[in-house]
């Protein structure tokens, strides 16, 4: 089956690749990459915070603010609340790290764990410090169907 990009996702695909060909020509080291990421990120988040919406529990509301405030997703992500501190999200959207990743045949398991996690860990910590967030690394794509996340609220 051949995908069909829209040009928003195809210029994500292309920085996105970008990024990691610097990687892997050893002009960038994922840790370099990592914080640059995580201070756009935090950037974004002191620009946006307002979004955070307060009708919602923190779980809900924090997650919605990263996927679909910051991060633009308007699909493919499911979520389950596993209980009143831990919330399960699925997901199966559009994700041009997972894109580039196949095309330069990197792992997305070292790319996302040590590329794109601590971002999101840091832009969780800022909203709350007690807000966590992993991922488990059997269930991630092109491996599994979906990727299989948690973010949870330490007492």
């Amino acid at each position: 089956m051949i995908e069909t990009f829209t040009l928003k996702q195809q210029k994500a695909i292309e920085e996105k690749t970008k990024q990691l060909r610097e990687i892997l020509d050893g002009t960038l080291n994922p840790k370099e990459l990592a914080q640059s990421i995580t201070q756009r990120r935090l950037e974004w988040l002191a620009k946006n915070r307002i979004l955070l919406r307060t009708d919602l529990p923190l779980l809900e509301s924090t997650l919605r603010l990263l996927i679909y405030n910051h991060m633009g997703v308007e699909e493919g992500i499911s979520t389950e609340m596993i209980s009143e501190n831990l919330l399960r999200i699925e997901s199966r959207n559009f994700c041009p790290y997972l894109e580039a990743c196949q095309w330069l045949g990197m792992d997305t398991r070292f790319v996302c764990k040590e590329i794109g996690e601590p971002s999101i860990i840091a832009f969780f910590h800022e909203i709350n410090p007690h807000l966590d967030f992993y991922r488990n690394y059997d269930k991630i794509r092109p491996y599994s169907d979906y990727c299989e996340e948690f973010l949870e609220a330490s007492k």
